[in-house]
């Protein structure tokens, strides 16, 4: 089973740091990345997530609104923030 997960921040070294520390460990995870919450939502409307790992400053809406809205569609998501 592959599971998706979801990187959204806006700094850029980040998102790649996080993703590079995922891919690593080499067990067959999709890793999407989103510089906004807007974006997140979209991507999380798209496909389904099985991991959220936000920022909770973003620009826009904070982590927690990003949260409370993928939940709403996926109350099964695991959240790292």
């Amino acid at each position: 089973m592959t599971y998706h997960v979801l990187i959204v921040d806006d700094q850029k070294d980040v998102s790649r740091l996080i993703r590079s520390a995922l891919e690593t460990i080499e067990q067959g995870l999709r890793v999407s990345e989103a510089p906004s919450g807007e974006e997140a939502i979209l991507e999380a409307s798209r496909n389904e997530v099985d991991l959220l790992i936000a920022d909770y400053r973003l620009p826009g809406i904070t982590g927690v609104e990003l949260m409370k809205k993928i939940r709403l569609r996926n109350p099964e998501v695991k959240v790292i923030m």
